[in-house]
C-alpha cells in the first residue's frame, strides 16, 4: 500500500510539473467585490498570474451576492466566486487563487518551496486571519461595534505571528516567504497589510524591520496596485452583464 501511495504522489507531482511546463493557465469569470479582503486576494492572483478573466462586480450593500445567479456559483452567497466556460464553479478566495496560479510564478518551482508556500497559506487561514480580521471589522470595515478590549486581545494574538514572519524572513535572507520570488505565500497577506494603517496597526511593524520591508515590497507589486486602482472593472467587463444591470458597478 505504501508503494502505491508513493507512486500516486509521484504521479501527482509530475502532473504538476507538466502543468507548469506547458504554461497552461486558467480562464474564466471572477464574480467579486473589488472592495473586500478576500475578493482582492482573488483579483490580485488573477492579475499576477496573467490569466484571461472577465470581471463581474458584485455590490454587497445591494445584496447582489444573494441573487440566484450568484448563489448558483457559490451556494454560500459570499464573494468571490469563479466560473469558467466549461461550467466549472469554484468558491473560497484561497482556492480560486490556487487555481488561477497554476502554471505561473506564483507557485514555486521546487517541492520544498511549495511546502513553505502551503505552510504560510495555512498560517494565514489558521492564525493570522482569526487574529487580524476582528480588528479590521471593528476599525475599518465597520461590521462590528468597537470593543477596545477585543482589539487589545487580537493585537496580543497577532504579535507572535508577526514575530514568526520576521524571524523566517531574517533567517532565510530571501525577499519573500517561500523562495526568492513573489508567490501565493506573500500575495495572500496583501489584503490585510493594506489595511494596517487605517486599523491603527502600523506600529506593529516598527520593531520588525525585515517584515516591514517585505510588506512594502508586496504592496508595491504592480498586480496589487492594479487591484487597488479598479481599472480592471471596466477593462474586463463582459459584453452583457449576467445580472442584467445597466451599470454593473455603481457604488
Amino acid at each position: 500500500m505504501g508503494d502505491v501511495a508513493a507512486l500516486k504522489a509521484k504521479v501527482a507531482e509530475l502532473e504538476a510539473e507538466l502543468t507548469k511546463a506547458s504554461g497552461a493557465k486558467a480562464s474564466g469569470e471572477l464574480w467579486a467585490s473589488p472592495m473586500t479582503t478576500c475578493s482582492r486576494r482573488a483579483i490580485a492572483a488573477c492579475i499576477e498570474a496573467g490569466v484571461e478573466f472577465k470581471f463581474v462586480p458584485i455590490h454587497l450593500p445591494k445584496v447582489e451576492h444573494k441573487l440566484p445567479e450568484f448563489v448558483a456559483i457559490n451556494p454560500n452567497g459570499k464573494v468571490p466566486a469563479w466560473r469558467d466556460s466549461e461550467g466549472f464553479n469554484l468558491f473560497e478566495s484561497r482556492a480560486i487563487a490556487r487555481h488561477v496560479a497554476e502554471g505561473s510564478s506564483l507557485i514555486p518551482p521546487t517541492a520544498k518551496a511549495r511546502a513553505l508556500m502551503e505552510q504560510w497559506l495555512w498560517v494565514d487561514e489558521g492564525t493570522f486571519k482569526p487574529a487580524v480580521m476582528p480588528i479590521l471589522y471593528m476599525k475599518v470595515i465597520k461590521k462590528a461595534p468597537l470593543d477596545e478590549g477585543k482589539v487589545a486581545q487580537c493585537r496580543t494574538e497577532l504579535e507572535p505571528i508577526l514575530d514568526q514572519m520576521e524571524a523566517a524572513l531574517t533567517a532565510s535572507g530571501l525577499d519573500y516567504l517561500a523562495c526568492d520570488t513573489f508567490t501565493l505565500a506573500d500575495l495572500t497577506y496583501c489584503c490585510y497589510f493594506q489595511l494596517f494603517p487605517p486599523a491603527g496597526l502600523s506600529d506593529l511593524l516598527e520593531p520588525r524591520p525585515t517584515l516591514a520591508a517585505w510588506v512594502a515590497r508586496c504592496l508595491a507589486r504592480p498586480s496589487w496596485q492594479a487591484t487597488l486602482a479598479l481599472d480592471f472593472i471596466e477593462e474586463r467587463k463582459l459584453p452583457e452583464d449576467p445580472l442584467g444591470r445597466e451599470k454593473p458597478w455603481s457604488p
